[in-house]
């Protein structure tokens, strides 16, 4: 990833919107469920946010409809986590949506330098990743699904692609996946990494694996490698079939926005949006972006989760309003690396928190509320902001009923 500070700050997000919430909510007998306080909008301070739902329609640019796309195409592919319990951790620094690859930062897992060439007929993707370990010291694992206007053009691509790959070093060699005969690998005998193409369908999956450990021990095992993109092709192609790619002549059709979901989330104000553009998923498609998937998963399972947005804040919608309160509780949690700090003026129920620890990157301050069955999270790198995004995105969501 570049230099950009805000778009690094961005792709940090989810390492401590995980470290917020990951208990599990336990089952508890039903009580009545107090109404949400009465707010008065008018007296609170909102900055220059926005308070009122955007409608987006349909795409406005072939761009944005082929973000929407990926977006669909998210909901349909594994966590690395659900592969391999292994791969507990989700990556800090790499995109995930993969629309364009001038836009992309997939590390070393695709050479993108001769992607558009080579893959001329590609039309939108989705990367979702895993390692074991968040200090670079274990093996990481990484499926980049890709969408093709046909079967053909998919299998050409796996064709094209691996040999662009290959290519890209005399010491590369070609590897067989017996149980997928016409995927294309190839890996380096003296590095315990491999990448493989396969098409699926009118998708291509690439999947890569590098093992930091072995590698730094100079040690190889290709039977491993291929076993492992065996075991997550076994558990990616089955899925990813139950996605129906939209014809290209419909794209500029899709919805942007899914159920009000991104009309209620406060909108980005000059902000790179190529990193994780803004977006509306499943719930637990939205664990594609949490650091930690398995610790965070109970919690929005327990609470019913089943839309996930994210913009200039995080939106969660849960079963009901009970939920969304113990949702709210979970993210409220402090811990060694978050203190409370003070809400927003007029707005006493948001819980608000300063990240203390000591990765120089993770944004400072975050706040979260909840309104009817919704939970909001915001966050900023100063105290009065937050404040005023946290306003205004509480007064979207009530504006929004």
């Amino acid at each position: 990833m570049g230099s950009n500070a805000v778009r690094t700050a961005l792709a940090l997000v989810g390492t401590v919107v995980v470290a917020i919430g990951v208990s599990g909510c336990g089952a508890e007998p039903d009580v009545p469920v107090a109404p949400d306080p009465v707010v008065d909008l008018a007296q609170l301070d909102v900055g220059g946010n926005a308070t009122k739902p955007h409608a987006y329609g349909t795409p406005k640019t072939l761009e944005q409809a082929k973000i929407v796309e990926a977006e669909r195409l998210a909901n349909f592919i594994p966590l690395a986590s659900d592969i391999d319990p292994r791969f507990a951790h989700g990556y800090k620094l790499t995109s995930k949506v993969f629309f364009d690859p001038k836009y992309s930062d997939l590390g070393n897992a695709i050479k993108l330098e001769k992607f558009a060439e080579t893959a001329p007929n590609f039309i939108t993707g989705f990367a979702s990743s895993g390692t074991t370990d968040p200090n670079v010291q274990g093996m990481d694992l990484m499926n980049v699904v890709m969408v093709f206007p046909d079967e053909q053009k998919a299998k050409d691509a796996v064709v094209a692609l691996e040999r662009s790959d290959f290519e890209y070093s005399n010491r590369n060699q070609a590897v067989a996946i017996p149980k997928y005969p016409a995927a294309k690998a190839h890996w380096q005998p003296h590095e315990q990494s491999i990448g493989s193409w396969f098409a699926a369908g009118k998708l291509v999956v690439y999947s890569w694996v590098y093992d930091y450990l072995r590698i730094a021990a100079s040690e190889v095992d290709l039977t491993t490698l291929v076993s492992l993109v065996e075991k997550s092709l076994d558990v990616v192609v089955p899925s990813i079939a139950k996605f129906t790619p939209t014809p290209p002549d419909q794209l500029m059709n899709l919805p942007v926005d899914i159920d009000g979901m991104l009309g209620r989330t406060l909108p980005r104000i000059n902000e790179e949006l190529f990193t994780n553009p803004p977006g509306v998923y499943t719930g637990l498609a939205g664990l594609h972006f949490s650091t930690t998937p398995i610790e965070a998963r109970p919690a929005l399972e327990a609470a019913g989760v089943d839309r996930y947005a994210r913009d200039h804040a995080i939106i969660y919608r849960t079963r009901d309003v009970a939920a969304a309160r113990k949702l709210l509780a979970h993210q409220a949690e402090l811990n060694k690396k978050l203190r409370s700090v003070e809400p927003p003026n007029n707005l006493p129920q948001a819980k608000c928190q300063e990240y203390i620890g000591s990765d120089k990157y993770v944004i400072r301050f975050y706040c979260s509320v909840s309104y009817d069955r919704y939970v909001a999270l915001v966050w900023s790198d100063q105290l009065v902001d937050l404040q005023q995004r946290m306003s205004a995105q509480y007064a979207l969501l009530v504006n929004a009923e």
